[in-house]
Parts: C-alpha cells; sequence; structure tokens
C-alpha cells in the first residue's frame, strides 16, 4: 500500500485548493473553514504523504517540485469526481433540490425575475440559486447548471456546452448630453452627430451607465430591454449577440434542469419584443 492509498477525495481538494488559492486565508475560503483549520490541514496532508508540498514563505504558499508532480494527478481525480456527479445529478429524477443559475445581473433584475418567480411557484421544492456574472462559468466544473449568455452573431456556444438558442438582443444609444458616459469600446454609433462626441468620466458597469444617463450625464449605449423608457434613444436599435440557455451535455435529460430550461427559453421567447428594442422593457422603472 503505497502513501497516496491514504488519501481521500477532501484531501484532494485541500491539495488543489492551496495550490490555487497560494494562502491559507484563499484555502479557507474556498473550502469554508476557518484559516487555523486550513493550516492545521495542510500540514496533516504533507505529513500524510510524507512530502514538503509547500514553502511558507511572507508572500503566501509556494509550491514545491514534489506538490507540481502531483498536481496532474490530483487534478485528473477532480475531473473524475466532478463527472461522477455529473451523472449522479442527471440520473437524479426529483423535482426538488438547488438549481446554481449564472447570468448577467441586467437580465437577473430587469427581465427575467418575474419568470424566476413563476417558475418557484409552480415547483415550490427546486431552489434556484443566482449568480450573476458577465463571463460564462465552468458548468463542466460544476461552478453553475444552468448558464443564461449573450453570444456574437452567428456564433455557437464553446467547448462542450449545449444549449438553446432563446432569442436575440440589441443595443442602442439613449440619453442627453454634449458627452459620452464612458468607457466607451468595441461598438460604434450609428448617430453620425454623436460619433464626434468626448468621452469623460468612468462608468465600469452597465448599471452605473444607466444610472448616469437618467442623471443626464451625458450618452450611452444600453441594451434595449435595459434602458428607461423615459430616456430618448438616438440610433436604431442593432443587435449585438444571440441569448442561449447553456447547460452542460451530461446534464440536459436532467429533470429538474429541463423544466428550468424550458421555462426560460419561453420566457425569452416572450421578451423578444423587449430585448429587439420594439417594447418597453419588461419591469417598471
Amino acid at each position: 500500500m503505497t502513501k497516496l492509498d491514504h488519501l481521500d477525495w477532501d484531501d484532494v481538494r485541500i491539495f488543489l485548493a492551496t495550490l490555487r488559492a497560494s494562502s491559507l486565508r484563499g484555502v479557507a475560503e474556498t473550502l469554508g473553514i476557518s484559516h487555523p483549520t486550513a493550516s492545521r490541514r495542510v500540514r496533516a496532508l504533507e505529513d500524510r504523504l510524507g512530502l514538503h508540498l509547500f514553502d511558507r514563505r511572507p508572500d503566501g504558499l509556494h509550491a514545491t517540485p514534489a506538490a507540481l508532480e502531483l498536481a496532474r494527478a490530483a487534478e485528473q481525480v477532480e475531473q473524475a469526481m466532478t463527472a461522477l456527479g455529473r451523472v449522479a445529478q442527471a440520473a437524479d429524477p426529483q423535482l426538488r433540490g438547488p438549481i446554481r443559475v449564472t447570468l448577467p445581473l441586467a437580465f437577473a433584475t430587469d427581465l427575467l425575475m418575474p419568470d424566476f418567480l413563476a417558475f418557484q411557484q409552480r415547483w415550490p421544492e427546486i431552489e434556484l440559486h443566482v449568480q450573476p456574472s458577465s463571463t460564462i462559468s465552468d458548468l463542466a466544473a460544476r461552478e453553475a447548471d444552468v448558464a443564461i449568455r449573450t453570444i456574437g452573431l452567428g456564433r455557437s456556444p464553446d467547448g462542450e456546452l449545449t444549449g438553446r438558442k432563446a432569442a436575440r438582443a440589441s443595443i442602442a444609444v439613449y440619453g442627453s448630453g454634449d458627452c459620452w458616459i464612458g468607457p466607451v469600446s468595441g461598438w460604434t454609433p450609428t448617430a453620425p452627430e454623436l460619433a464626434d462626441l468626448p468621452t469623460r468620466g468612468h462608468y465600469p458597469t452597465t448599471a452605473l451607465r444607466r444610472a448616469a444617463c437618467r442623471a443626464g450625464l451625458g450618452y450611452t449605449a444600453l441594451p434595449c430591454f435595459y434602458a428607461d423608457p423615459l430616456l430618448p434613444r438616438h440610433s436604431e436599435p442593432e443587435p449585438a449577440g444571440d441569448v442561449w440557455v447553456l447547460v452542460h451535455p451530461d446534464l440536459r435529460r436532467n429533470p429538474r434542469l429541463r423544466l428550468f430550461r424550458d421555462h426560460v427559453v419561453a420566457a425569452l421567447k416572450r421578451h423578444q419584443p423587449a430585448l429587439s428594442g420594439e417594447a418597453p422593457g419588461v419591469l417598471p422603472r
């Protein structure tokens, strides 16, 4: 029997969390344990293996050559456990339990929240855990079960993900004043009279730019469904991307995920006029 035969999944999780966090505080936050517990478990892991895995330095933990040699095998174990979890989840026929949903914050606050409420009322034993994010969460690593994302026109989801294209989102220029509300990048307005205006200020989120636009600080580009109906629109809506509802292929037949996916796809189709700028937004401002 080798030293590694004594390891269990928690040992592997501790090792990988320590490699990735490079600090005991980071390990504690990742695993949901206290800082002293994290320190004790890392030392116990080293004792169990009989290896010095991490150098303690003022700037954090540094992996030793022995740790780096173990890393690939540990990641393979992690992938296998994640796949096992996906298969078990897919085989679960119960219409109960959590669904972790990741989507842009604006979609949650100004578009789909009434639809989430309707789903919870119809299926009260299914609990939605909503995680706002503007990037694709790693569905393969089970950071989320369902991702709602806008993907560039004509593109398909990257990697292993599968899903359904539900709607198309458009953007337009809104506001008034003598400047652009910054930052402005990656999009050229079709209103020529606004093209040469200077950019002022730094408002890095869509919510901040909408608030600044409402306050009269200038012009900005906003998703049509997200713009205040009272704001003057200064360009025709332009398609910005397709809205997809994504899952990992291993989970596409899970009954509760299928229910939720179908519910959200139907909701997005109903909201197409708001998404394309043909009708006011879904929620009152």
